[in-house]
C-alpha cells in the first residue's frame, strides 16, 4: 500500500464513522481504510414494509477496555458513511440489541446487533377509536406520537391519503401492530428510518430520482423477481454502489447495459447496504415490488 502524507485528502476515501452511547458517554470509531485506521464492516437493511430485520455492525480488535465500555452503553447508535472529501450522511440510526465478542483467527471480533426504533416499538401500545371521516394522515400522526423517541414530521406523512370509513376505527395492542394494519388497509407502507416515522404510498408518484447506470458506474446488475409455477415477475432485484440516500421508499432509474428490458423507474422497497473500508464492499441490495 503506498504511503499518504499527514493530513492530505484523498479523493474517494470511503470513511464509516460509528458513534455509541447517549448523552455525554459517546464512543466513536473511525475507519478509513488507511493502516492507522479501525476496521469496521456494516451490514444494514432496511424496508418500508414495518420493522427491518436488525442491522449488524462489527468493530475489529477493540481493547478490553473500550469492549467493557460499549456493554455498559447498550443504547443508542449511529453509523455514518461516505468518504474523506464530502460530507457524511448518516446510513442507520437505533438502538443496540445485543454487543458479544468472539475471537476469529488473530482478531477479537466485536459484534453490535441493532435495531431500528426499537424501544419505542416495544414499549408502545394503543387502544382507542377513530371517528368516522378523520383523515388518515392524522390518525397516523396520532399513532405515530405514541412512540417514543420517533419523531414525527409532516413532510413524511404527505403521501397518507384518505378518510376513516364506516363505523370508525378501533384498535387495541401494539401501536407496531395498529399502523400495519392501517397501513393494509389504506394503501400505504410505513417504517422507521433515522429515528423517525416515515410513510410511502403505494401508488405514490416519483419524484426525486437517483440514475444507476451501468456504462456510467453505479449499477453493477438488475434481475427479475419471479414466483409461481408460471414465473410470473413480481419485482427487481438490484445490485449497486453505494449511493447515500437512497433508502427505501426512494426512486431509482435503473439503466442497464445487459438487461435492457428492466429498464426504468423503481420505487424502493427494501435495501440492504454491506459497507466495508477495507474491502470491496461498499455496495447496496435493493428490491422494489409490483403491486398487483
Amino acid at each position: 500500500m503506498s504511503q499518504v502524507q499527514q493530513n492530505t485528502i484523498i479523493p474517494f476515501l470511503r470513511k464509516i464513522v460509528v458513534t455509541v452511547g447517549a448523552g455525554g458517554d459517546l464512543l466513536q470509531f473511525v475507519s478509513d481504510g488507511t493502516p492507522n485506521g479501525l476496521k469496521v464492516t456494516c451490514n444494514i437493511s432496511k424496508t418500508v414494509m414495518g420493522i427491518p430485520n436488525p442491522s449488524t455492525v462489527t468493530l475489529y480488535n477493540l481493547s478490553s477496555k473500550t469492549r467493557n465500555a460499549i456493554q455498559k452503553s447498550l443504547s443508542q447508535i449511529t453509523v455514518e458513511a461516505g468518504w474523506e472529501n464530502t460530507e457524511m450522511h448518516a446510513a442507520l440510526r437505533g438502538n443496540v440489541m445485543s454487543c458479544v465478542s468472539e475471537r476469529n483467527g488473530p482478531d477479537i471480533v466485536t459484534k453490535l446487533a441493532v435495531l431500528q426504533g426499537y424501544n419505542a416499538t416495544v414499549q408502545a401500545v394503543t387502544s382507542k377509536t377513530y371517528a368516522e371521516g378523520m383523515p388518515v394522515k392524522e390518525v397516523v400522526k396520532d399513532l405515530g406520537s405514541q412512540l417514543p423517541g420517533i419523531a414525527v414530521n409532516e413532510t413524511l406523512l404527505k403521501e397518507v391519503q384518505g378518510t376513516v370509513g364506516y363505523g370508525g376505527w378501533s384498535f387495541a395492542g401494539q401501536t407496531k401492530d395498529a399502523l400495519t394494519q392501517l397501513a393494509n388497509e389504506y394503501g400505504f407502507s410505513w417504517t422507521i428510518d433515522d429515528e423517525a416515522l416515515r410513510v410511502v404510498g403505494d401508488k405514490a408518484k416519483f419524484s426525486g430520482v437517483v440514475v444507476l447506470d451501468g456504462n456510467e458506474g453505479g449499477l453493477i446488475n438488475v434481475s427479475p423477481i419471479l414466483n409461481g409455477p408460471m414465473q410470473v415477475q413480481t419485482g427487481v432485484k438490484i445490485k449497486a454502489v453505494y449511493v447515500p440516500g437512497v433508502v427505501p421508499g426512494a426512486t431509482v432509474r435503473v439503466r442497464s447495459t445487459l438487461s435492457e428490458g428492466l429498464d426504468g423507474d423503481y420505487r424502493i422497497h427494501t435495501s440492504n447496504y454491506s459497507l466495508d473500508t477495507y474491502s470491496d464492499s461498499w455496495t447496496m441490495d435493493l428490491e422494489s415490488f409490483k403491486y398487483m
